[in-house]
């Protein structure tokens, strides 16, 4: 199981989007991959780039494990815009561009 496994979700579908290992580790939507795009935009984000905001969040590394017990969702609408929910109620991280809010 990867680390993001059901927690990542397209904003325009709402969707669960789906884990490629071989395009480097990322989540694209799945609507997208499986009806194109007559149905939804091809929203990708790679799971490097939740892992890094993530442990920055923390100050430190963190195991898939350690990750998985505080995230409750990820809302992406696009690899620039998205926002990391927590399960214990901390304030989200939220993308934008090229700011980030902790």
């Amino acid at each position: 199981m990867n680390t993001f496994s059901k927690l990542v979700k397209c904003k325009l579908c709402n969707k669960t989007m789906k884990f490629k290992k071989e395009s480097g580790g990322l989540y694209c939507c799945s609507t997208y991959d499986n009806y194109g795009k007559e149905h939804c935009q091809r929203t990708i984000v790679r799971e490097e780039v939740l892992r890094e905001l993530i442990e920055r969040r923390h100050r430190r590394e963190m195991t898939d494990q350690e990750i998985r017990d505080i995230v409750d969702y990820v809302i992406v609408e696009s690899h620039l815009l998205m926002e990391i929910h927590f399960s214990n109620g901390d304030i989200p991280i939220l993308l934008k561009g090229h700011h980030i809010q902790f």
